[in-house]
C-alpha cells in the first residue's frame, strides 16, 4: 500500500484500483488544499484510472473558495479517476459537497455518502461491474 501525507490528509493506494484520501480533522479546507491533495494524489505511479474515496470528517472548516473551482477540469486528474465517492461525515458538509458536485459536474459518475463503508460499497459494485464488461 502507498501512502502520501499532506498537511491536511492521508492518501492512500488501497490498491491498484482505489485511492482514499482522508482529511484529517479540524483542517480547513480551501480550493488551494484540495489542489495540494489532488497533487499528491497524481504522484502515485502507473496510468491506470482508478476510484477515489474522499473523506471529510464533520469537523472540518469549509471556506467557500472550494465551491468556486472546478478542481476536476485538468485532463490527467479526468483521465486517472475512475469515480469519485465524497464521503460526508456531517450535515453542513453532505449539503456542500452535494452543492460543489451540483455546480462541477465531472466527466466520471460520482456521488456523496455519509459513511465510508457505503462509499466503498458503491465503488465495489461498480468496479465489479466494469470487470464483468
Amino acid at each position: 500500500m502507498e501512502k502520501v501525507e499532506t498537511a491536511s490528509a492521508i492518501i492512500e493506494r488501497v490498491n491498484p484500483g482505489l485511492v482514499i484520501c482522508r482529511y484529517k480533522p479540524g483542517v480547513k479546507l480551501l480550493a488551494a488544499t484540495v489542489a495540494e491533495n489532488l497533487k499528491a494524489r497524481m504522484s502515485f505511479p502507473g496510468v491506470e484510472p482508478y476510484a477515489v474515496i474522499g473523506v471529510f470528517p464533520e469537523d472540518l472548516d469549509f471556506d467557500m473558495s472550494v465551491l468556486k473551482m472546478d478542481h476536476y477540469s485538468g485532463i490527467a486528474l479526468n483521465q486517472m479517476t475512475q469515480m469519485l465517492a465524497i464521503v460526508a461525515e456531517g450535515d453542513l458538509f453532505d449539503t456542500i459537497a452535494q452543492l460543489y458536485l451540483a455546480l462541477n459536474p465531472t466527466r466520471f459518475e460520482s456521488n456523496v455518502f455519509r459513511t465510508e463503508a457505503e462509499a466503498l460499497d458503491w465503488v465495489n459494485e461498480r468496479m465489479a461491474r466494469i470487470q464483468d464488461l
